[in-house]
């Protein structure tokens, strides 16, 4: 009887990043469908235009937003929105001007003149394995499997 579960090939670090099989290749391509949806706007810009017309707001590290561009996303993400438990001054910052934490994915996001934003506080790994899987996954999305 052959075994209907696929092996999958698992990294040093416990991750199928590097897993070429057609499970997890499907899934990292749902995953970055998921993100290339969503607008991306550098931060300096929104930081620029906003002026002096609102209180100014400080961004996560990353200079990207992003944007939900389809409203059930955006819905589904702030269905995720959990209070950030500050551990240094910057998440102090963060939770003081009204960012949320998205689950447990170390993504920020917050409300931004009638729109959802979200951020990335970091800088120099994987943001799709470190933070957009895991979204892709809280989200409960599951078009990996119809692919």
């Amino acid at each position: 009887m052959e075994n209907s579960h696929v092996r999958h090939g698992i990294e040093v670090f416990g991750k199928h990043s590097s897993c070429d099989c057609r499970l997890c290749d499907s899934k990292r391509n749902a995953v970055r469908r998921l993100v290339n949806s969503f607008s991306h706007i550098p931060t300096r810009w929104l930081a620029e235009l906003a002026g002096g017309d609102i209180e100014p707001i400080e961004f996560p590290m990353w200079g990207t937003a992003f944007i939900p561009k389809d409203s059930v996303d955006a819905d589904n993400i702030r269905r995720l929105f959990k209070e950030i438990d500050p551990i240094d001054d910057e998440q102090t910052l963060f939770a003081d001007q009204g960012w949320s934490e998205v689950a447990d994915t170390g993504i920020y996001a917050i409300e931004f003149d009638g729109e959802l934003m979200l951020g990335i506080h970091g800088a120099g790994y994987d943001f799709f394995e470190c933070h957009w899987a895991p979204l892709y996954e809280a989200l409960g999305y599951r078009w990996h499997e119809a692919q």
